[in-house]
């Protein structure tokens, strides 16, 4: 009985051939993947910043004595915690707050009040809508 051997004759000029090929082929094809979660996070990272900030918002509503003091807290709020939470002047000018109640008087005691956030993210071109809401202590 003969044993064969088979040998695999390797010529110089493709070694390493088979990396070039990978790096070819899988940059066109992991350059979008990368393209979209960085995009999907950026996102995904201001819509957290934005709850964080109508949350604020709306605390600071009702916690105030009156309707006119309520408005000018909660956009001072808005406006600060925009620049603290890393909102370009572009995001934070297309920001949008309205505030809606359960009755006709928002800062009645045990009163829920509801405040929705707009705003566009220029780069991604995405419009965000976030909402948060507070009841007023009934020990005001």
């Amino acid at each position: 009985m003969k044993l064969r051997v088979h040998r695999k004759i390797v010529k110089k000029e493709e070694s390493g051939s088979a990396t070039v090929e990978f790096v070819l082929l899988a940059i066109p094809l992991f350059l979008p993947v990368f393209i979209y979660l960085t995009q999907f996070a950026e996102v995904s990272n201001k819509e957290m910043s934005a709850r964080t900030l109508v949350r604020e918002a709306v605390r600071a509503y009702v916690a105030s004595e009156n309707l006119r003091v309520a408005e000018q807290r909660a956009n001072v709020v808005l406006q600060y915690g925009a620049d603290r939470l890393g909102f370009s002047q572009a995001e934070i000018s297309s920001m949008s707050l309205i505030f809606s109640c359960s009755t006709f008087s928002c800062l009645t005691p045990g009163e829920r009040v509801r405040g929705d956030l707009r705003l566009r993210l220029p780069i991604s071109h995405r419009q965000v809508h976030v909402s948060a809401q507070e009841y007023v202590s009934p020990w005001q």
